[in-house]
């Protein structure tokens, strides 16, 4: 082997000397994710009459760009609650929330007359996309700690992209949490 080779193929100084800040950064993001599911999926839910102050139309293009098309409409309440619903608005102002206990995430919305809850596409909603985005990034996750605590040797690149592509899944799921 050449000698630039034999060096592609070793554990740089940089890694040896990082691998561990990065493996417990992303053992800290699985917490975080964690706590966003037992919120979500396991804590009691509070219920609470609410009414929806204003709405905004979230609009995109087709693939066209000739027509607008509506993406969600998200809705902000008087007690500042905000949820989202995908394609359907919601004509009443007097409603009934249901949101979880620490993130305060509305898991369902109802009305006198409708149930809305199947509409709902914020937070870890099933409908949502930010759910989706989360089990890819928790997917991503479990590869690079299978890479980073392995015994197998691995290049700088590697290493670099493990930090990249991870940082990216980061900065999209707090995007998409902020916009739903």
């Amino acid at each position: 082997m050449s000698r630039r080779s034999q060096k592609d193929s070793t554990n740089s100084e940089f890694i040896i000397k990082n691998r561990s800040i990065v493996v417990y950064f992303l053992i800290a993001i699985i917490g975080f994710i964690s706590i966003g599911f037992l919120d979500y999926y396991l804590l009691t839910r509070t219920k609470a009459n609410d009414t929806i102050v204003y709405y905004i139309e979230r609009t995109g293009k087709n693939r066209n760009a000739r027509s607008k098309n509506v993406i969600s409409y998200n809705y902000y309440t008087e007690k500042d609650n905000t949820f989202a619903t995908k394609n359907f608005l919601v004509e009443e102002d007097k409603i009934e929330l249901e949101y979880t206990l620490l993130l305060k995430s509305v898991t369902n919305v109802k009305s006198k007359d409708a149930d809305y809850s199947k509409y709902l596409v914020n937070g870890l909603n099933t409908n949502g996309i930010l759910l989706y985005f989360c089990l890819a990034f928790l997917l991503s996750i479990g590869i690079s700690l299978k890479i980073l605590l392995s015994k197998k040797i691995f290049t700088e690149n590697v290493f670099y992209n493990i930090i990249c592509f991870n940082g990216f899944m980061v900065f999209v799921c707090f995007y998409m949490f902020y916009l739903f």
